[in-house]
């Protein structure tokens, strides 16, 4: 599996999905343009989302297909079938005509992945299908996105989308924050519409984003409005409420708590071009984990950011230096996304008077010196909520660097220097895995006897060995299988047995990777890994279940080294 930057003439980037999602790839597009300068790039994108491509530097093409005229043809049977199936049919033979030569696809639908193995484009990266229609990952950083979103993976992951998105490409070279082009007719709308409001003048202007994408992630309209009564009575603020049409109920209950003349709503009023026109006036936006988030970013103003329920700031939080970000404590924090809820409690861990001094924290302070900033823990109890600045790595990666750290703070039973020293570690392995970067810390020839000893370290310590023990298992089981293999004499019965010892033991992997959730990526992407493994040969496929397992072992001997010596350095 390649994970250097693909060499190409002729790209396909496979991009179905939301307006923050497509923002969020900019910084891929743009690496593969300065990488392969003379490549076109074509963007298969789904009608509803067409227009942001328009804005994206680096698309020379957008493919459009309509999704939902496709549903509608499923849901209308007999007749309608046929006609999805000649609309499908369509398409796929547009994209042959195109020759493509590379593709990255970005979903991670089955459909996108079998269409990839229709249009049988040579070089395809993520999401594809064997030849009996089963998805696979066909690199490891589209299947390292993978085993974090898993749900229980979620806490120690500090690996951004973007970042990730980027490296399933081969991208080294690349922008810094998502990037949005802004048209010179949406500019000017943007002075009419604070001319014409009367808010041209005064204060620092500030857009604030209520709508999300789901209810629970969404704060409650009355914080909202004591929130707005903050900016505008303490700070002079003009205050631009954004939004689609269908948000306008939830802005409508918030400038019913509270209103005042410096406080206008642009919600359904804009479309993409305006909405970004208007974001990269404002000194500040304050949103959740939102599109707009993203448009903010992509045009250049910063962002303060609420991620609540199932939103995890490490995963999808603003793409560029300087941005603030609040996130809830809660051991339900993130929440499962495809699962409603019924009482949000992350919601009252976020207080209006929170914001609002991280807002003017953000207003009064210089872009590229957030270093110097912490905020009082009689704020912001990092028990309850964190409050972290985003920047960049040594290695250009997007890290958030908490603003009123406590490593004695306690969440899900752990403290938070065990959180931290997780996610750096796994930081450090997937990068050196995966980049061939060298992790960044002294050479740790084995984990500190004193640190060992630690009640801190001496569960994880026994999970980590539990799971290479079975990894070495499994090295010996593959080794009594090829045995079996190359005698043709062997009965198939001894070959069966064997086998059903391998599935048992990879079994005991997965209930390891759940018992200690810390190792839960590991055994997640050795799971994937296994489950990817082709072929008709079955001494090829014992050799490379093998090196699974091998790389398994090491990969936990490497992790628990790491672990160890960020443990040390909190």
């Amino acid at each position: 599996m390649s994970t250097n930057c693909a060499k190409a003439n002729n790209i396909l980037l496979v991009a179905i999905t939301r307006l923050g999602d497509l923002l969020q790839a900019s910084p891929t597009i743009i690496g593969l343009k300065q990488e392969n300068p003379n490549a076109k790039i074509t963007v298969a994108v789904d009608k509803q989302f067409a227009a942001i491509c328009n804005g994206i530097p680096g698309v020379d093409d957008t493919y459009v297909m309509d999704m939902s005229m496709i549903c509608r043809c499923l849901e209308r049977e007999g007749e309608g079938i046929v006609s999805a199936y000649a609309y499908i049919t369509e398409v796929l033979e547009e994209l042959r005509s195109r020759n493509f030569d590379y593709c990255l696809n970005m979903s991670s639908s089955g459909y996108t992945a079998l269409m990839l193995k229709m249009l049988g484009i040579k070089e395809s990266r993520g999401w594809i299908a064997d030849d009996e229609g089963y998805r696979l990952i066909s690199n490891p950083w589209s299947m390292l996105f993978a085993a974090f979103v898993y749900h229980s993976n979620r806490d120690y992951n500090s690996l951004n989308l973007v970042d990730i998105l980027r490296c399933s490409a081969g991208v080294t070279a690349h922008p810094d924050r998502l990037m949005y082009d802004i048209p010179e007719e949406a500019s000017a709308s943007a002075v009419t519409f604070l001319t014409e409001n009367g808010i041209a003048h005064g204060g620092p202007l500030i857009c604030l984003q209520a709508g999300a994408s789901q209810e629970k992630r969404q704060w409650e309209p009355r914080k909202f409005s004591a929130l707005l009564k903050l900016l505008v009575e303490n700070l002079n603020a003009r205050v631009i409420m954004t939004g689609t049409i269908q948000e306008l109920p939830i802005v409508n209950q918030i400038l019913k708590g509270y209103s005042h003349q410096q406080v206008v709503s642009a919600v359904g009023r804009t479309n993409l071009d305006q909405l970004s026109a208007l974001l990269k006036k404002a000194d500040v936006l304050i949103t959740g984990d939102t599109g707009p988030m993203h448009l903010a970013v992509a045009v250049g103003t910063p962002v303060v950011a609420l991620f609540l329920a199932s939103a995890l700031a490490f995963e999808t939080g603003p793409y560029s230096e300087g941005n603030f970000v609040i996130q809830p404590q809660l051991s339900c924090c993130p929440c499962n996304p495809n699962f409603p809820c019924s009482r949000p409690d992350c919601h009252d861990q976020i207080s209006p008077e929170l914001v609002f001094e991280v807002t003017k924290l953000r207003l009064n302070t210089p872009m590229g010196e957030e270093k110097n900033i912490h905020i009082p823990i009689n704020l912001a109890n990092p028990s309850e909520v964190m409050v972290y600045r985003t920047a960049f790595d040594a290695d250009d990666f997007l890290e958030f660097i908490p603003l009123n750290k406590n490593i004695a703070a306690m969440r899900s039973g752990s403290t938070m220097r065990f959180f931290d020293a997780a996610r750096n570690a796994y930081r450090a392995l997937w990068k050196e895995q995966f980049c061939q970067i060298a992790a960044k810390v002294p050479s740790i020839e084995s984990p500190s006897k004193s640190l060992a000893a630690k009640p801190l370290h001496s569960e994880v310590r026994h999970g980590l060995e539990a799971i290479q023990a079975h990894a070495a298992r499994g090295r010996e089981l593959i080794e009594e299988l090829n045995k079996l293999i190359i005698d043709i004499n062997s009965p198939p019965s001894k070959l069966g047995a064997v086998n059903g010892e391998i599935n048992e033991n990879n079994r005991e992997i997965e209930e390891l990777g759940l018992t200690y959730p810390i190792a839960g990526a590991l055994v997640r992407m050795f799971i994937m890994e296994n489950q990817n493994l082709r072929g008709d040969d079955p001494l090829v496929l014992a050799s490379q279940l093998r090196g699974l397992y091998e790389s398994l072992y090491l990969r936990t001997e490497k992790f628990d080294k790491l672990f160890s010596h960020y443990l040390q350095q909190q």
